[in-house]
């Protein structure tokens, strides 16, 4: 396996591939809102994006000469514990739960990845930074639990968004440990395309799939093609950043999750921001904040793990 090279810009480049990829996700998420409002399942909203992206990436991948057979178990790994599972979970809670409150459960991922990935990689080891924001993250989610009962958001709900939180936080580590090991765009088509048809057969198979009462509005078909595009260039970024990052800083996507949730869901969708929910965001923000930044590494030391990987 080639060493990564550390040096000149990749720092910068994984900022901005992190800042491309918390946009996108965040306006996203607000997006799957607006559809689950309008009457579309979550699984719809999650299949077709998914299978969009992957037939987009086959054909991209084979273009380029970079889709190779080596890669294929790695990428249906990750199709089903970081992008079929977390998704289908995610949506579901934009379904059911205030936007803001889902996004801020979301943002709970970060959390978990740290604690995986003390135990996987020798540069991204458990400290004191660390410790301060998983506890305070818990006291954060506690008092935006809390707060979310009486606005409609049920404690199962919350739960199961924070079990998707939980798995997508450990398939953040499986991801940066793969990208090490193979190119992202080998792993971006089997990821997407194995996410986007199980959801598919699931969907038809369940008879899950619902539509508007009154019909697609024009915007929804071609919009979920643009979904598609967008969660294409979306995951292949996440995989750029990996391979040339850590997880810690990656992570960082996260804090776009709350910003759009919680200001989306007051201009687009009247939900009111109650103090508790403000406070257990805050309080959450802080948290991933403190992660990321116990979450970068000396680049010496960065060289030095990945020569033991």
């Amino acid at each position: 396996m080639p060493i990564l090279n550390f040096r000149g810009n990749s720092v910068g480049n994984v900022w901005g591939f992190v800042a491309f990829t918390g946009v996108s996700f965040g306006a996203g998420g607000l997006l799957v809102k607006k559809f689950t409002n309008d009457g579309l399942d979550p699984f719809t909203v999650t299949w077709v994006p998914f299978l969009v992206g992957g037939v987009i990436a086959l054909v991209h991948g084979i273009w380029k000469k970079e889709v190779t057979l080596a890669a294929v178990p790695s990428g249906i790994l990750l199709g089903f514990f970081s992008s079929l599972g977390p998704s289908l979970i995610f949506n579901t809670g934009f379904d059911r739960l205030p936007a803001g409150i889902n996004t801020l459960l979301i943002s709970l991922g970060p959390i978990f990845t740290a604690i995986v990935a003390h135990f996987v990689f020798t540069d991204e080891r458990f400290n004191l930074l660390k410790a301060f924001g998983l506890i305070t993250a818990y006291g954060g989610v506690i008092i935006l639990a809390i707060g979310s009962l009486d606005d409609g958001g049920r404690l199962l709900d919350i739960l199961l968004v924070l079990c998707g939180a939980a798995i997508a936080g450990g398939a953040g580590v499986l991801t940066r440990y793969l990208t090490l090991r193979h190119e992202p765009m080998a792993l971006l088509a089997p990821n997407l395309l194995v996410a986007g048809l199980s959801s598919m057969i699931l969907t038809l198979s369940l008879d899950l799939g619902t539509k508007p009462s009154n019909g697609f509005a024009s915007w929804h078909i071609p919009m979920l093609f643009v979904f598609g595009l967008v969660t294409y260039l979306s995951f292949l970024a996440i995989l750029r950043a990996n391979q040339i990052g850590t997880t810690g800083q990656v992570s960082v996507i996260g804090y776009f999750l709350p910003l759009f949730g919680v200001i989306g869901g007051i201009i687009f969708f009247n939900e009111k921001l109650s103090p508790s929910i403000l406070f257990g965001g805050l309080l959450i923000i802080i948290a991933m904040a403190a992660i990321a930044r116990g979450s970068t590494p000396r680049l010496e030391t960065k060289a030095e793990s990945n020569q033991h990987v």
